[in-house]
């Protein structure tokens, strides 16, 4: 199991490799979490995401690195468990959330400008993690 992560395959459609590190986030008030991430940096990681995945641990996510900044869309399409996905701009600021995507809906969840980073927590994470607006993605490209 990668970082807590279960996952199943289904539909024929094999899950692609995803790296995996430490990112650092303070939650908006000088207080750091630390998460366990797999890394979607492909745009076939990028497509395939958490889909299909049986369960998170409470300190894992996929942290989505993307080339640019841009406003970008997620829909919950074969993902299984609820999300909070938070979309950080290129300077980690929090540019806009999204708390408890309910699993296997096809509504697009829109950042609300542009963004280079999506961080997709286990459903709850932001409220049981004191996660705030002002909440900033300290990775190493933003030191």
């Amino acid at each position: 199991m990668l970082l807590g992560i279960a996952s199943l395959q289904a539909g024929g459609s094999e899950r692609p490799d995803f790296a995996q590190t430490r990112i650092s986030l303070d939650r908006g008030d000088g207080k750091i979490l630390t998460y366990r991430v797999e890394l979607a940096t492909t745009p076939h990681q990028h497509a395939y995401g958490l889909m299909h995945v049986t369960e998170l641990a409470e300190d894992a996510g996929m942290l989505f690195v993307f080339k640019g900044m841009a406003v970008r869309s997620f829909w919950m399409k074969n993902t299984l468990i609820p999300l909070d996905m938070l979309f950080f701009d290129a300077d980690g600021e929090l540019v806009s959330s999204v708390r408890r995507a309910v699993p296997g809906s096809l509504i697009a969840r829109r950042s609300n400008g542009p963004a280079q980073y999506v961080l997709e927590l286990p459903g709850g994470s932001m409220d049981a993690d004191g996660i705030v607006a002002e909440a900033r993605l300290q990775i190493p490209a933003n030191k």
